[in-house]
């Protein structure tokens, strides 16, 4: 499984996205390739297998455009991808 990541450093909850893709493959065992790449973006994008985690909501919860996707979506994501291997 190739997982890419693309975040600012900058952004603490871009940083806290990056850390828990990190460590949810770690706990479970799910072996990836990461790729990150540092950019001053919004929100990060997480691609699983060409396949990029999108943020299931209309509008942004917070009025300030930001869409990030949830954390529970990026994990559904990762297991749907480790078993569908």
């Amino acid at each position: 499984m190739e997982i890419g990541l693309i975040y600012s450093k900058d952004d603490p909850r871009q940083t806290e996205t990056r850390d828990f893709v990190h460590s949810y493959l770690r706990d479970r065992g799910i072996l990836a390739q990461i790729v990150e790449d540092h950019q001053p973006v919004a929100s990060p994008t997480v691609v699983i297998n060409g396949e990029a985690v999108r943020d299931r909501r209309a509008k942004p919860r917070d009025g300030h455009g930001r869409m990030f996707p949830a954390l529970a979506d990026i994990a559904r994501a990762i297991e749907q991808h480790a078993w569908s291997l």
